[in-house]
């Protein structure tokens, strides 16, 4: 994979992140202590970060470095998905795994129901 793409998919991950937790390329500056034209640089494709810079960022959009170089089309497979949904339960605390089983159970269940009644 060239630069350029890898350069492509980063800015477009970071962009996508940030805009859905409603934060302006300022705020993202400021969340990692750089200047906001620098993140419109890299936002732009005219500036590749450091490893330094992709791992703060990775941290304050709380997501793993390694998923802003991800493309879009393997974010949207199912084998990703249940690693996602693997690891948070590995990161999870005893009480929210409590949430989070009656919760996963229910839908599993419902889900054969309905591949039944078909």
């Amino acid at each position: 994979m060239s630069i350029a793409k890898v350069s492509s998919i980063l800015a477009n991950r970071i962009r996508v992140i940030r805009n859905s937790k409603g934060w302006t390329q300022q705020r993202l500056a400021q969340e990692i202590n750089v200047h906001p034209t620098y993140i419109s640089r890299i936002e732009s494709c005219n500036k590749l970060p450091t490893l330094y810079i992709i791992t703060r960022i990775a941290e304050v959009l709380d997501v793993e470095a390694y998923e802003l170089l991800l493309e879009d089309e393997k974010l949207d497979t199912s084998d990703y998905k249940k690693k996602k949904i693997i690891n948070i339960l590995r990161e999870s605390s005893p009480s929210n795994i409590n949430i989070y089983f009656p919760l996963i159970s229910a839908l599993h269940k419902e889900r054969k129901k309905n591949k039944k009644h078909k």
